[in-house]
Formats: C-alpha cells, structure tokens, sequence
C-alpha cells in the first residue's frame, strides 16, 4: 500500500497504524484483507528494518497482583508480515501454532540440515546423516540476529556470532529461544592426521514461538508483578521496519513510533490496569504515576560510555528510535525508547499523550485535566509542561531508577540551563500522538 498522505510505499502493511516517513495515520486493514501464512513454501519481498541519561535495574519482589495477557496469533488468523528472507522460505511446522522458517540448505529439498527443538530445551542445527559420514570435523558458526549489537560494554565491539570447532555434526544453542538464527558450518576431512577443507554450508531457520516477559516492581511500599507474552513475528514485523537508519530528526514522524493500537502493547495496558486495582480511579494522576514508574523500574538503560553510546551498545546506530514491541522484547532502552513506550502505554489506557524532543534528551508526555506536584518536589527538580490547545501536557522522565513523578524533570540539561528554556525554542517541545 502507499500512504494517503506522503505516497511513500508501506510495505508492511499489517500492524503499523502510522507511516513511519510522515507520521500521519494510515488507512485500517479489514481482516478479511490481512495476509495469513500457509504450510509449505512461499517466498516474499524485502523490508527490514538512536540519548542518555542514567543506568537502570530492574527490581524483582513477590508479588501480590498478578496480570496476564496472552497475546495469541494462532494458526490461519494470525497477523502475518510481510518479512523478507531472500529466495524461497519454507516452514517447518512444531505445532498449531508455532514452527520454523527455513531457508539456503535448511531447505528440505538440499538435504542438508535438520532442525529440532530437544527435550533437554535446546535447539539443534545438524547435517543430514549422509552428509555427516562423509567428514571428520566441524567448524560451526551461529549468529542470532537479535543478539544485542555490541560485545563489549566499555567500548564498541561488533557481535559477529559466536563459532565452535567440533568433531560432532551437529550445534546446540542453549535455549529454545525464539528468534532468527543464520547457521554455516565448513566440514574437514582426515587425511593422514592433515584437517583438510572439503565442503561448506549455510542457512537460517527463524524460530517462530512465543515469548513471555515477567516484570516485578514496588511502588508505594507495596510489590507488583504483570506478565506478557507475544510472538517473536510480532517483534520482527517492528524490528525491520525502516531499514534505512531510525535517527529522526523531525519529531512530528515519533508519533509513528508511539503503536499504542497495537496488541501486545494494549495488553500490556490491561494487565498494568488490572494489576493497579480494578475499581480505583483510573483517569487521574495517580494512576498515570503508577504506569510511569513501571516503566521506570522494569526498562534498564543500556550500559553506554564516552566512546559507546547507549544506542551503539544495544543496535549498533549512533542514534536508533524503537518500536515499544523492541523495548519489551529486549527489556531496556535509552530514553526515547523507554519515553516511547511510555507514551504508547498512556495513550492505550485512554489518556491524551506525546513525545518531549529536548537538547540531547526525550521525555513521554501526559495530558491531565488536574495535577499536583506533591511531595516529589526538590530544588534539583522543575515541573515541565506545555499546553497545547485546551489540553496541558506534562514531560515524564523515564530513564530514572526509582519512580520520579509526573512533571518532575531535571532542572538543568547538560548545557546547565533548565529544560523548560528549550520548549517551543529549535523544534524542541511537546509532539501530541
């Protein structure tokens, strides 16, 4: 499809509500009109797919709430993207719902390799029986895809896969994971105590299943646990958006970021609603604070130095802005991805929300019709906001490790002037969703 607005083309059609080029919101897909996987072969065509304040951890207590929301794109009615993978892709069923995706010499037809979940919970990439016979070692190689992007937390060091010598035919990764897995393998022959080269293969096999993230935190003295669960296609249709380079430097496209339409992420809204108390007040500021400090808890922020960003560590760009589907999948984010995911979960509970674009710096942004600075309030501390129209907004940190309130930001950026200087100064400011 193309957008009505901007004519760019939308390849993946599915799950975006917004045209990551202009922002602007795109037509609805009937489900009658979505595309459904089929068993067997298919191919299909290409889209794949940036800070920086302090470090965060997660806590973990017992729980007292626990919500659930089980995300489940099941069989023939499950949303399915348009992914690419070149050449011919055949899938490898597990069960109704899960399977694998095989292409290169994980192809049936090649004779080549197996795949296999083991009972012992790993995943087993081997040559085929005949193939095996023929050689004496192996040196494997496994790169996983959505490995975090750099080795090193002091400086950048690229992930290249990790590599394996074995005299057995087959590699074990220890998990089963879902995710998108590129294996090769070069084979050796013995001859006369020599290793010498005779054949190489490679394939990737995405693992198609679900994953399920567990987030523990307390707030106001008491302890809280929610639970989600998403398939790892879901991630990946967000994962490969925009292939060319996620810096934005026009903050009206965030809003094509913030996907609070999107399941998983309405899920996750129920569950922190349930988890808050069914029958308290859920339109006012204490509730928003309460989202607020999930995020600020259970997001970390991604170990960065002088010589290594905080988007270098996790995606290898200099500056990457994610889909809150790429922040809950790896569990932390810098600060317009955890702001972002922020905003979406505001915007999913029915409040008004946005995006606050600051010199060096991001904020969510909630819109409320009463707030009270309250207690939180020290002398290091401003109350940031902006009234757009009838509604106010107020800026929302989320690169915290403790919960901060709304409104509540740092009274000074790096440059030692206030943040609210900057608002409505060099495109810097609040952007509604």
């Amino acid at each position: 499809m193309f957008c009505p607005h901007c004519g760019s083309h939308i390849a993946l059609e599915l799950a975006t509500r917004f045209c990551p080029e202009c922002g602007q919101r795109l037509p609805y897909i009937p489900v009658s009109e979505r595309r459904y996987p089929e068993s067997g072969s298919f191919s299909q065509t290409s889209q794949k797919p940036s800070a920086k304040k302090n470090k965060k951890i997660a806590g973990a207590t017992a729980c007292i709430v626990i919500a659930l929301v089980f995300v489940s794109l099941i069989g023939a009615a499950q949303i399915y993207d348009e992914y690419v993978l070149s050449g011919k892709v055949e899938v490898q069923q597990i069960t109704d719902d899960t399977y694998f995706e095989l292409s290169g010499d994980f192809l049936p037809e090649k004779e080549v390799f197996t795949v296999s979940l083991t009972s012992d919970g790993k995943i087993a990439f081997a040559l085929n029986d005949d193939l095996s016979q023929k050689y004496d070692h192996y040196s494997w190689w496994l790169f996983d895809k959505d490995h975090i992007s750099s080795t090193d937390v002091f400086a950048y060091s690229k992930y290249t896969g990790e590599r394996l010598e074995k005299t057995e035919p087959v590699l074990y990764y220890l998990q089963q994971k879902p995710g998108e897995y590129s294996v090769s393998v070069t084979c050796y022959v013995d001859t006369d105590g020599q290793l010498v080269r005779a054949a190489a293969y490679s394939g990737t096999v995405s693992y198609i299943g679900y994953i399920t993230k567990d987030y523990s935190w307390k707030y106001k003295g008491e302890d809280y646990n929610v639970q989600v669960t998403f398939r790892y296609d879901v991630y990946r249709h967000y994962r490969d958006l925009i292939p060319d380079g996620r810096a934005v430097t026009n903050y009206n496209r965030v809003a094509s970021f913030i996907t609070y339409e999107e399941p998983v992420v309405t899920g996750l809204a129920e569950s922190l609603r349930e988890a808050y108390g069914i029958g308290l007040d859920m339109t006012g500021q204490d509730f928003a604070a309460f989202v607020l400090a999930f995020v600020q808890i259970c997001f970390e922020y991604p170990p960065h130095t002088p010589v290594m960003g905080a988007d270098e560590y996790q995606y290898g760009q200099s500056e990457y802005f994610a889909y809150p589907l790429e922040t809950i999948f790896y569990g932390m984010g810098d600060c317009e991805d955890t702001s972002i995911l922020a905003a979406a979960l505001f915007k999913a509970l029915g409040y008004n929300a946005g995006f606050v674009a600051l010199p060096g710096h991001a904020l969510a942004a909630i819109g409320l019709d009463e707030y009270a600075s309250g207690s939180y309030l020290v002398i290091s501390l401003e109350i940031l906001s902006q009234t757009i129209g009838d509604i106010t907004y107020y800026g929302c940190e989320t690169t915290v490790d403790e919960p901060q309130g709304i409104g509540l930001v740092s009274k000074s950026g790096d440059d030692g002037r206030p943040y609210s200087w900057y608002i409505g100064k060099n495109s810097y400011g609040f952007y509604p969703v």
